[in-house]
């Protein structure tokens, strides 16, 4: 649905899902990923992070997490991530 600019219904079906307790983190990523489609970076912060705590080893959620605190002026923050995930691609 996000790739088809259709963010807001990919937003309903992720709420949907985690108001079934459903709560995986490539759910949380792509709910993030349609967030910040809506131009809601905090609560795509919120996803990516959630994201993160469900798998430390997500390695896209944690850049994309780096790049969004980069737009958001949080430099500490986005090097955390920017770090972690240089870790995790061995790089």
């Amino acid at each position: 649905l996000a790739e088809r600019d259709r963010a807001a219904e990919a937003d309903a079906v992720c709420v949907a899902l985690l108001g079934r307790d459903v709560d995986h983190a490539l759910l949380r990523f792509n709910h993030a990923l349609a967030l910040e489609d809506m131009k809601r970076p905090r609560a795509a912060l919120d996803a990516y992070r959630r994201a993160i705590e469900l798998d430390a080893s997500f390695a896209d959620a944690h850049y994309n997490a780096a790049c969004l605190l980069e737009s958001l002026n949080d430099t500490r923050g986005a090097l955390r991530h920017f770090n972690a995930y240089r870790k995790l691609q061995g790089l």
